[in-house]
């Protein structure tokens, strides 16, 4: 009797921390993390891919934590593991913001701003329309599930109760902010040179023709540009993300990679 409890009761752990670690990674995952998904869908989400989890983990032996301080030791190390994961996919995700801001700037557009689900505040709206629109290309080209290969690979290298933090985390979210900003600057570039075209040949008009009322007219002709140069330039866009976007995830694995004795 006492090694069955002692059993169930070691499963038990096992579940409470694979829960954990999974939610730590639904609370900035961009595909889970967002407040547009309920908060009780996100927790029964969360409780699932546990349950799914777990069985591959039972018998991971877990030292007894003895008193809650020790429990709540072991319960913070997964939630940020889970989180750290989460975060990375979370910056890369961020320099969508910075793309959008420099579009809504050089077209004059900035004082179009929505309410951001994801951010939960005030962005412009061509940022929130390009983080719809790669949020899309993420989970199409199976961006969740490649999150999740490396939620449990992180499980394999670093069982429930075994968890530890190397400097490497820090080089690699470094990295990963590294990605981001190139990435906004990459998905902006198009747009930027065509708007700068754009004021460079209104400008030239203006010299020529000095009744023009340039300010009335520059406004609508750079935002059809900007809006025609955001067009035909979506399938470049769509490619610069994807292309980046498991590369960002392939930087935070070896964190979670058990250290050799």
């Amino acid at each position: 009797m006492e090694l069955l409890l002692r059993l169930y009761t070691n499963q038990f752990l096992v579940y409470v921390l694979v829960l954990t670690r999974v939610s730590g990674l639904m609370v900035l995952a961009p595909v889970w993390g967002s407040s547009v998904i309920p908060l009780r869908v996100r927790a029964l989400l969360a409780i699932g891919v546990s349950l799914v989890i777990s069985p591959l983990l039972w018998n991971t032996p877990i030292e007894d934590p003895g008193n809650v301080l020790h429990l709540l030791v072991l319960v913070g190390c997964e939630f940020a593991v889970g989180l750290s994961l989460g975060l990375a996919v979370y910056i890369y995700f961020a320099g969508l913001e910075l793309a959008g801001q420099l579009m809504g700037q050089m077209s004059g557009m900035s004082l179009a701003d929505v309410v951001s689900p994801t951010y939960d505040t005030t962005v412009p709206v061509f940022s929130e329309f390009l983080n719809v629109l790669m949020l899309s290309v993420f989970v199409v080209m199976g961006g969740h599930q490649y999150l999740l290969d490396a939620l449990l690979q992180a499980f394999q290298q670093m069982p429930p109760g075994q968890t530890h933090f190397s400097a490497s985390l820090v080089d690699a979210l470094t990295s990963i902010t590294t990605f981001s900003f190139t990435m906004g600057l990459q998905i902006a570039a198009p747009i930027m040179v065509a708007l700068l075209l754009s004021i460079v040949i209104m400008g030239l008009i203006s010299r020529t023709l000095p009744q023009l009322n340039i300010l009335a007219v520059g406004f609508s002709v750079n935002s059809t540009v900007m809006l025609g140069a955001l067009l035909l330039s979506l399938g470049l866009l769509t490619r610069v993300f994807h292309e980046q976007s498991f590369a960002v995830i392939d930087l935070i694995r070896p964190v979670f990679t058990r250290p050799s004795p």
